[in-house]
């Protein structure tokens, strides 16, 4: 009778561990990541795994976890499965720091060239595809006869860029600015991602290229800002490429820390979330490693805010606020 009920409890255990939907599995993992919890949240990128044994985004996740666990042969198997599945996400490989562990390994140059090699494949395609693009913008009448600043503003996933030019037109044309609002291209749900990152910062740099010839866009005064997955790519863009940016405006992202890939002090952050927004926490951990850094950093927590994208008049006196602060970081330099 013993051994009947406990082989019923581990039967019922994995019955239920196969009937949590996949947001939720993707849920918890993001929790467990977010709160240190490693070891769990590989466990949980595991079960991903197996479920989805053709998806090499979540060999991906599982081989950085264990590189972070500092389990090295584990890791390059999960990584060598994901480049031999098409991965292309060439800026995951090169900036995430859980992969520091493996990177001397000559078995983790070789995997990094073949993803290096498919993201050029991808890169062509896009690049083609974004000078077509004509994303959402707004000159003020000033900018024929005088430059102005120029705010670059990306959505989150799902969104397009119509919906950031809603919310910040009003805070444009009180401040004079240039406002462009791309979309990201990639598909997803009923508006589109930033799925990759090589993509998204060759797209944002091109952009701002085109603004200034287009539009006579001050290239010393430029802001960028983005909203939840849109945020997370100006998280890294403000770490990375810091002087292309007068400032950074991420709303309601997700801090991790990146391999820079320039020696200069981060660009200004202000960092914009909500109250009530689960990813709250690793905004104090940017402040901090950005401050040591020796960058600007102001943090504005909206209160009774979750995750979401401040709209209206109360939106728009937060966008204001960040961008007047921006500048006058560069006022005092």
């Amino acid at each position: 009778m013993t051994r009947l009920f406990i082989l019923l409890v581990l039967a019922l255990a994995s019955s239920l561990s196969f009937a949590q939907s996949d947001q939720a599995l993707v849920d918890r993992y993001d929790r467990m990541y977010a709160s240190g919890k490693y070891e769990q949240a590989l466990r949980v990128a595991e079960l991903i795994s197996e479920r989805y044994p053709e998806s090499a985004t979540w060999h991906f996740n599982s081989g950085a976890l264990y590189a972070k666990l500092d389990q090295p042969d584990a890791a390059i198997s999960h990584l060598q499965q994901c480049a031999d599945l098409g991965f292309t996400g060439i800026a995951s490989f090169e900036q995430n720091a859980d992969l520091d562990s493996v990177r001397d390994r000559s078995d983790f140059k070789a995997v990094l060239e073949l993803v290096r090699s498919a993201a050029k494949a991808r890169m062509d395609a896009f690049q083609d595809e974004a000078r077509r693009h004509q994303p959402k913008v707004y000159v003020p009448p000033t900018a024929a006869t005088e430059s102005r600043p120029l705010l670059i503003a990306l959505h989150g996933t799902g969104m397009d860029g119509e919906s950031m030019y809603d919310a910040l037109l009003e805070t444009a044309e009180l401040e004079g600015m240039i406002l462009v609002c791309p979309d990201a291209l990639r598909p997803a749900g009923e508006g589109f991602s930033w799925t990759y990152r090589d993509e998204s910062s060759w797209f944002v740099n091109h952009l701002i290229e085109r603004a200034i010839s287009e539009h006579n866009a001050d290239p010393e005064r430029v802001i960028l800002v983005g909203f939840s997955q849109g945020a997370n790519i100006a998280l890294i863009m403000g770490q990375t490429q810091p002087e292309r940016f007068a400032g950074v405006i991420p709303i309601c992202g997700h801090y991790e820390a990146q391999i820079a890939e320039s020696e200069q002090t981060p660009a200004p952050f202000y960092l914009m979330t909500g109250a009530r927004d689960p990813w709250k926490r690793t905004y104090t951990d940017a402040r901090r490693d950005f401050e040591d850094a020796g960058a600007a950093v102001q943090v504005r927590l909206l209160p009774s805010k979750g995750h979401a994208l401040p709209m209206g008049k109360a939106g728009t006196r937060e966008y204001v606020r960040a961008v007047r602060w921006v500048l006058e970081q560069g006022a005092e330099d």
